[in-house]
């Protein structure tokens, strides 16, 4: 007996003190931040989803930095400041769904596509406009009509601004065991799963997987004075992947291209039963712009798809053309400040355009 008691008190002990052990690094780890501060991916940016077509959302309630800029979101999981359910009496409200691009990859709030359109709008128009950021970086179109879909026609916008990415016909990410975002869906979590609750288990799992080596992005280069300047501007990779993308939409030739189809008019009719304005605005790569010849077959394209599904499209390649004398990207798929204020005022034109 006084061996077993002995035996159980030693078990007992081992067990507060695993607690213990786990229950503190809990609170350190997520007090620290420790897996954002050792890994260049911004893992903290994203929740696990459950729904068949949205992998991930963007955290509710986020308060961060992420690759080298200030990222806030509200209640709702929108990037900015929080807003009502409905817009309220007089107030024009756009939503602007999208990648990257519309989400203001590698920028401050202030510099973002929508908040430039808002100020575009009030300037030009002298209304009361709310311009609402739903886009989330790594989404497709198929996951934008999901996230329409489940959580964003509730908040009755007014018009739908779509910022078409050439990328978008893509597999869509979800939320791997490591807490990043991969495209291997076999790999995908569980919003239940302890790898989306446990930042110390994530920690744990983190440096025995990669022995503490960084995953993702490192921090943003600062910007050079040739940085979207023509093809040349860009790193190989990217000109790589450019490449890719052009071939894809010379022959697409798997079932990417009409699940992209289908949502864009899926998109397109939840629009029209709800009266509600869309606009898709197609964003150009950098090697398209400043150069003097390019491939536009994606454009091209696109173009068919918008007369097919009776799409109001706007392509932004020609605005860039035009003021390309200047920097306009960051990498070969991602506006810079300036770009995404030329979208605005492209977008803005347009919308008042037809309006009037």
């Amino acid at each position: 007996m006084p061996f077993l008691a002995r035996s159980a008190r030693g078990l007992l002990l081992v067990c507060l003190a695993l607690a213990v052990f786990f229950a503190l690094g809990e609170i350190v780890t997520r007090s620290l931040d420790l897996v954002d501060r050792l890994n260049g991916f911004p893992r903290r940016m994203f929740v696990a989803s459950d729904e068949p077509d949205l992998g991930y959302r963007l955290r509710p309630g986020l308060d961060t930095r992420a690759r080298g800029v200030h990222v806030a979101t509200n209640a709702r999981g929108l990037r900015g400041p929080e807003v009502t359910a409905t817009p309220q009496p007089g107030v024009h409200r756009v939503l602007v769904l999208g990648d990257s691009v519309a989400f203001g990859f590698r920028l401050e709030h202030a510099d973002t596509f929508p908040v430039r359109l808002a100020h575009e709008l009030e300037a030009r128009d002298g209304g009361w406009w709310e311009v609402l950021n739903a886009g989330v970086e790594g989404y497709n179109t198929v996951n934008q009509l999901a996230y329409l879909r489940t959580s964003l026609l509730e908040l009755a916008p007014e018009t739908i601004v779509l910022v078409f990415n050439l990328n978008d016909y893509d597999h869509g990410p979800v939320v791997g065991p490591l807490g990043v975002l991969t495209l291997d869906q076999s790999q995908r979590v569980r919003s239940d799963s302890i790898a989306n609750r446990s930042e110390f288990y994530l920690l744990l799992r983190w440096l025995l997987v990669t022995r503490g080596q960084p995953i993702g992005d490192a921090p943003a280069p600062p910007a050079t004075p040739d940085a979207g300047a023509g093809a040349a501007g860009f790193s190989q990779f990217d000109r790589y992947v450019s490449n890719l993308r052009k071939q894809y939409y010379r022959a697409p030739d798997d079932a990417r291209w009409p699940a992209m189809v289908d949502a864009l008019r899926a998109i397109a009719r939840l629009c029209r039963e709800r009266g509600i304005r869309l606009v898709v605005a197609i964003v150009p790569d950098g090697d398209q712009v400043g150069v003097e010849a390019t491939d536009l077959g994606p454009q091209q394209k696109l173009a068919e798809v918008c007369r097919e599904l009776a799409l109001d499209c706007l392509d932004l390649h020609p605005a860039f053309v035009a003021a390309a004398r200047a920097p306009l990207f960051l990498d070969i798929m991602h506006p810079n400040a300036d770009g995404q204020r030329l979208m605005a005022r492209e977008v803005a034109t347009h919308l008042l355009g037809r309006a009037g």
